[in-house]
């Protein structure tokens, strides 16, 4: 239920086909992010004062596209660390749209709340590296980076054994070897794992 403060979003995408495979999809973007990865796909909205949209104005976006878009997709920056990000789940929710979560996993308690209460419906989570990499490439860095490491892994771990529908994702930046690649394929398992297009549009620092 709506706190009653204002919500806001960094933006949209009112169709989507390649966000969530085998369904046309409303993309709302989440600004802000723990992450500090090189080649960020999504750099302008890195920082939390991204979020400048109404979500208001956005609901009301996706209620004029009902009976065409198949969900809605979360996306960032990252939308875990959203802080009204249960509230943007409910107001979807509520008008009877399943949900696809974009996540680098760092949440674990969070991602875990999500899916066990089924507020989602599908997650696509990114494994960016063999995780002794996170580290050395930069993606997580500060004091607590082995903390957020170990979430990390134990959000890999419980969307491999979850119900829900889920996908793992690994973009080939410069900074990332053959044997890179392999070792986050690796760590997907047997669950479905994707190898993003790279494309440079900007690198942070």
């Amino acid at each position: 239920m709506r706190t009653g403060e204002v919500i806001k979003v960094a933006g949209i995408v009112r169709n989507s086909f390649v966000d969530w495979p085998g369904k046309i999809a409303f993309v709302v973007f989440l600004g802000g992010c723990n992450f500090t990865c090189p080649h960020c796909h999504n750099y302008d909205i890195l920082k939390p004062a991204a979020n400048n949209v109404s979500f208001d104005g956005v609901l009301e976006e996706i209620k004029y596209q009902l009976g065409f878009i198949d969900g809605v997709v979360l996306s960032g920056g990252e939308p875990t660390i959203h802080p009204q990000i249960r509230e943007i789940i409910s107001e979807i929710r509520a008008l009877g749209l399943p949900i696809k979560l974009d996540t680098n996993g760092a949440n674990f308690l969070l991602l875990k709340e999500l899916v066990t209460s089924k507020a989602i419906d599908f997650v696509a989570m990114d494994i960016k590296a063999p995780l002794p990499r996170y580290i050395e490439l930069g993606f997580i860095k500060g004091n607590n980076a082995e903390i957020v490491l170990e979430n990390v892994k134990s959000s890999i771990e419980f969307l491999k054994t979850s119900d829900v529908p889920h996908m793992f994702r690994t973009t080939p930046i410069p900074e990332l070897t053959e044997q890179d690649i392999d070792g986050a394929r690796a760590l997907a398992g047997n669950s479905t794992w994707v190898k993003n297009h790279y494309v440079e549009v900007g690198k942070t620092k």
